[in-house]
């Protein structure tokens, strides 16, 4: 969709500049400026539909799936007749678990569109949601009944199988209705689900597999089965993979720093230090950034420097500017601070909310002792992306640095709640709570974390290794629908 920057009154220029400007940080990857500018432009003009179906689309791009439904009630409130936002909306309200308002829409949608299947399959999942497993079976037998290869209803029936523990029956379903072409995606979307409930970690880690190969172009995917061969022991072919996705999308922002957590998830062997340099030097600016600033956590801001070198030269802009963050704070590691904060402070009055450059100059003041400003700007730093863990661990340390142990905790344990199955947050929390003597505690938080990422061997181990004596846990009843998988549901 393309948004033009002309209007007729000044609240439409705001809302139509906003809606570009949302556009174009959506398709580059920098999904908290595109929120942002979306907001923006609904804010203006919040009687336009299609601002509203911009918001939407980009919250389901920030994995706000309750911000994406509010954005298509409102499209529909204008719009009584758009398919689109309905068939939407449906799919929605499963997963932020309004199963009434589920079935509101999909019945006004069998007016629409009579003899669609896709209501039928949502209505079942509706019932499912509220609990009434026989319910749901009879939405699902009504619509295979007249069409045996439906998608919606094959996996709404192994929904049904898999909430009553019936994990095989369920995955045959499933596995038996994969083609030998066409697209397999919602198929293997859910039965990695399955298999992640059932604590299958062989068929779980296959079906990465399968669902990488069926979609080499996805980056949530081909990164998804670079952490699986990460924690399988296969380093290599995981860079691999990386690599690749670097390659092929060289400018994209969110893809750099979601590759950067990988790695740091991962460890310092993540990719190997003599290696670091070499690889960055066939990638983008972006990606060289991100090599940059790996090297940095690991204590070699040399390479940092090295891989950057001029290449960040002349004024910030929103390309290169994280390569101008992970240079400056090269610098900063260097002893260079006076020179790296003034390089720190140009990006940050270009743009205010850049969170390299915020990350970096919160962890820079935190070692000057200005632990004050270090949590003003570790603050910013996790609003603008709450799934971060290293900007969460920064604000940690920054609490601590300035006396604020308690508040400490607070944001430990906020970022826990975030991120209920990241390893290196669970691990900061536990060892917390050992410390204090609540050993009991940090077991829980352990158990939690397994429990939230059933088949991560890295939380595996890390439980493991700080609790010998925990008990595997069991494979449990499939959620009726889960946000990652409520959209292959009805995926036709």
């Amino acid at each position: 969709m393309a948004f033009a920057v002309t209007s007729c009154s000044s609240a439409d220029t705001t809302a139509a500049k906003a809606a570009a400007e949302a556009d174009m940080a959506l398709q580059q990857g920098r999904i908290p400026d595109a929120l942002r500018a979306a907001h923006e432009a609904v804010a203006a003009r919040d009687d336009v539909s299609d601002y509203w179906l911009l918001l939407g689309r980009v919250s389901l791009a920030a994995s706000d799936y309750g911000g994406a439904f509010t954005a298509y009630e409102n499209v529909i409130q204008l719009d009584r007749t758009n398919v689109e936002a309905m068939r939407l909306i449906c799919q929605l309200g499963l997963s932020v678990r309004q199963p009434d308002k589920v079935d509101k829409y999909a019945d006004q949608l069998l007016l629409l569109t009579p003899g669609d299947n896709l209501p039928l399959v949502m209505k079942g999942g509706a019932a499912l949601q509220r609990g009434d497993k026989d319910a749901a079976l009879r939405f699902a037998e009504q619509v295979l009944a007249k069409n045996p290869e439906d998608l919606g209803a094959q996996i709404l029936k192994a929904r049904v199988l898999a909430a009553r523990a019936n994990f095989n029956e369920a995955a045959a379903l499933i596995e038996g209705s994969l083609t030998a072409s066409g697209d397999n995606t919602p198929r293997l979307t859910f039965l990695k689900d399955l298999y992640s409930q059932a604590l299958d970690r062989t068929r779980y880690g296959f079906t990465i597999k399968r669902l990488a190969a069926a979609n080499p172009k996805d980056p949530n995917v081909q990164l998804e089965y670079a952490d699986i061969l990460y924690q399988s022991g296969q380093p290599a072919e995981a860079n691999t993979v990386v690599r690749q996705l670097m390659l092929d999308r060289p400018g994209d922002i969110a893809l750099a720093g979601n590759i950067l957590e990988l790695w740091l998830a991962e460890g310092p062997d993540a990719v190997p230090q003599n290696q670091i340099a070499a690889q960055a030097a066939m990638m983008s600016l972006e990606m060289k950034s991100t090599y940059a600033q790996f090297a940095n956590e690991i204590g070699h801001p040399e390479i940092a420097i090295a891989i950057i070198g001029r290449d960040a030269d002349g004024p910030p802009t929103a390309e290169n500017s994280d390569a101008k963050a992970a240079l400056a704070y090269a610098m900063g590691l260097q002893g260079r601070r006076g020179d790296a904060i003034g390089r720190l402070n140009e990006i940050l009055d270009f743009d205010s909310a850049q969170p390299r450059a915020l990350l970096a100059r919160a962890r820079l003041y935190g070692k000057s002792g200005q632990s004050a400003a270090a949590i003003t700007d570790a603050r910013q730093a996790v609003s603008g992306d709450g799934q971060n863990a290293t900007a969460r661990l920064a604000l940690v340390d920054a609490l601590i640095a300035h006396g604020d142990v308690d508040l400490a905790a607070v944001a430990l344990r906020e970022g826990v709640r975030a991120m209920p199955g990241d390893a290196r947050l669970t691990a900061r929390l536990a060892k917390t709570l050992i410390a204090s003597g609540r050993r009991d505690a940090a077991n829980d938080a352990l158990r939690d974390m397994t429990r939230a990422a059933p088949t991560s061997l890295r939380a595996q181990r890390l439980r493991t290794s700080i609790d010998p004596t925990a008990v595997p846990d069991k494979p449990r009843p499939m959620d009726p629908v889960s946000p990652a998988t409520a959209g292959a549901t009805a995926t036709r």
